[in-house]
């Protein structure tokens, strides 16, 4: 098959299915750290929350050279599987046994404590990105074809939600049930569950997603790393697409943190947090079943902003209900995160396109390091999301043992006002992408060039 072939050949089922399992594996994990790992360090480990926004921000840090060193690893891989596959077959593994070590609490002082989740939950960071970021990587490398990129991306954010309302509905009615009502016992089991599940499906996606656009390698023939970085940040539409991702996934970590908080003390009804972790997770899921008839009709950038716009609409509308009906706050909960839900395969298709375009204007395809610097922002949003929350109710005086009002008051502006602004500023980011209109002809001149 000759290149140009390859570059229009159009997905089967079973690659795009087999696509979203890697998410779903990754999120069996990743859900349960954006979820639960806040709660599960500061009201089953024992950590304050100052502590714990300070050990959010400093991992991130590190993943500030981490991802994009995997990156640049990524694109001068050559093996028989391929520059991405390998590392989903040989990290599965490691990622499952360093994902249930995070969810272990030995009986270690205050600082000994706080010493073991700062090791563990780095390398956690690391093995994620070990796996995931070749993973994500992967599907730049299966299609050039737009609509095919948003409905990978669609099947990838549906195995992310699936992951996430599994882990939101089972886990701590699991937790106490596998720990006889002992949180530090069941915690761990659980995860050992997930993780034996999420090494099985991430071998299915090596084994059914195979790489068909890459350029040839020779020795000697890899961009330097100065030149493709100063390439990167000159690539406009990837610059928007980074933004809008570090706006998106800071979202996404305040509203997860936040949400089991606000059902636990505000709503006053913990029996409902897994109903309000799943709501959000089914909505997520949903808004990517839509997603690739938006994008097909609108584009990624027009669809995203009329969204968003009323996303907004409806965070004001939230606010004012709160307080006078869980039923009712509950539905526009679901609807504001079934349009966000839409978000996520909209900013992987522009994604993919940014990266047809650096191939275009800069006559090299580095996928592995514009990935990895897009995955830094989606893994440092959230964080910054959850450390945001940490430090307020930090601030907030907040202790699990004698609430006050300020704290009550901290998590309802979290709650609401605080996705609001982040939307509001993502709406004016997305303003300034241009790439839908001219992706078509772009990949019909990389096409020629290959000829």
């Amino acid at each position: 098959m000759n290149l140009t072939a390859m570059k229009l050949e159009k997905l089967t089922l079973k690659e795009k299915i087999s696509y979203g399992y890697g998410d779903l594996a990754s999120n069996f994990v990743w859900g349960m750290a954006t979820s639960y790992l806040l709660f599960f360090y500061t009201d089953i480990f024992g950590i304050s929350a100052a502590a714990v926004g300070t050990l959010f921000l400093i991992t991130r840090i590190w993943d500030a050279v981490n991802d994009p060193l995997m990156g640049i690893l990524v694109d001068r891989t050559r093996t028989k599987h391929g520059k991405a596959r390998p590392y989903l077959l040989y990290l599965a593994v490691p990622f499952g046994i360093i994902s249930v070590l995070t969810f272990i609490t030995p009986n270690f002082s205050d600082t000994g404590k706080l010493i073991y989740a700062y090791v563990t939950y780095t390398l956690l960071g690391m093995i994620y990105t070990g796996i995931n970021l070749p993973y994500g990587t992967l599907m730049t490398m299966m299609t050039r074809d737009s609509n095919e990129k948003g409905q990978l991306g669609s099947f990838r954010s549906a195995g992310r939600s699936i992951g996430g309302i599994i882990v939101a509905a089972v886990t701590l009615p699991l937790a106490s049930f596998l720990g006889n009502g002992n949180q530090q016992i069941g915690f761990p089991l659980v995860m050992t569950i997930y993780s034996i599940i999420g090494v099985a499906l991430f071998l299915l996606t090596f084994k059914n997603c195979k790489e068909k656009i890459a350029q040839p390698f020779q020795k000697g023939s890899a961009p330097k790393i100065g030149k493709s970085l100063k390439a990167m940040f000159k690539n406009q539409p990837w610059v928007i697409v980074a933004l809008n991702a570090l706006l998106w996934f800071t979202r996404l970590g305040v509203m997860n943190a936040i949400t089991i908080y606000y059902v636990n003390y505000v709503v006053g009804k913990p029996a409902l947090v897994p109903v309000f972790l799943t709501l959000l997770n089914v909505a997520n899921l949903v808004g990517a079943m839509i997603a690739p008839f938006l994008l097909k009709r609108l584009g990624s950038r027009n669809a995203s902003i009329t969204l968003y716009s009323i996303v907004v609409v409806l965070l004001v509308l939230m606010y004012f209900v709160e307080g006078y009906s869980t039923f009712l706050f509950g539905t526009l909960f679901f609807l504001i995160n079934v349009l966000i839900g839409f978000g996520e395969p909209a900013n992987l298709t522009m994604l993919g396109d940014s990266i047809d375009y650096q191939e275009w204007k800069f006559k090299h395809r580095v996928e592995g390091l514009l990935y990895s610097s897009y995955s830094f922002a989606t893994k440092f949003g959230v964080a910054i999301g959850s450390a945001f929350v940490a430090y307020a109710l930090g601030w907030a005086g907040y202790d699990p043992t004698a609430l006050t009002d300020q704290a009550i008051s901290m998590i309802k502006i979290l709650m609401i006002v605080a996705p609001i602004a982040i939307t509001v500023v993502e709406i004016f980011v997305l303003y300034f992408y241009k790439l839908d209109k001219t992706h078509a002809q772009i990949t019909k001149e990389i096409a020629e060039r290959s000829a």
